[in-house]
């Protein structure tokens, strides 16, 4: 993705790109709440959904980490095992999420605060990009002028300009689309905080 980028760019995009997994590790993604249970051949099976016979003979709800957050008994007989498994782990992923938030925050008003920050450091990273995009742009129409220069004399295009402006045409396609991602990461973020902070009014009323 960065093969082509100058290293002020690339500098940019890793330095980003750290920052956004580094966050990422604070949060508790409740889609990585999933069973585990034997196959028919006795194998060891993590997935996010169960099969019914393996739901009707045991299994454990788990983190992505592998930590037990409930262990099921079999099932009794005539009971829609999966139904009740896929409520077991809605529960356990709810539970999780009410552990996180209160482990985190003391009040709505820590949550708000912490949304600002995260929200503050993503349009700080949104307007880094687009300042380094404007510096690109302006650098790629300067070789695009110089390029019509030798043109309307009669002169071919150096082959110097050409690289040049490919490799500046790259690296504003890879600035906007990082720019769109960040913008897009930017109103992930304000929702999941916005949902976060419903729910602990919920669990706090």
């Amino acid at each position: 993705m960065f093969k082509h980028l100058s290293a002020k760019v690339l500098g940019l995009c890793m330095m980003l790109s750290c920052g956004q997994i580094l966050a990422a590790e604070d949060e508790v993604d409740l889609g990585d709440v999933l069973f585990r249970y034997k196959s028919d051949n006795g194998s060891l099976m993590v997935n996010q959904s169960i099969p019914p016979d393996a739901a009707a003979k045991g299994y454990e709800i788990i983190t992505d980490t592998g930590r037990i957050l409930k262990t099921v008994p079999p099932a009794p007989k005539g009971e829609n095992a999966v139904k009740y498994a896929e409520k077991l782990r809605r529960e356990a992923a709810l539970a999780e999420w009410d552990t996180h938030l209160k482990r985190r925050f003391s009040s709505v008003k820590d949550i708000q605060s912490a949304k600002k920050r995260a929200l503050s450091e993503l349009q700080g990273n949104v307007s880094l990009l687009q300042s380094n995009l404007i510096g690109i742009v302006a650098q790629l129409e300067d070789q695009q002028r110089r390029a019509g220069i030798m043109e309307r004399n009669g002169n071919d295009v150096s082959a110097a300009i050409l690289k040049n402006i490919e490799n500046l045409e790259v690296e504003a396609y890879e600035l906007r689309k990082l720019i769109k991602a960040r913008t897009q990461e930017l109103d992930d973020k304000a929702a999941k905080y916005d949902r976060d902070i419903e729910r602990f009014k919920e669990i706090s009323s």
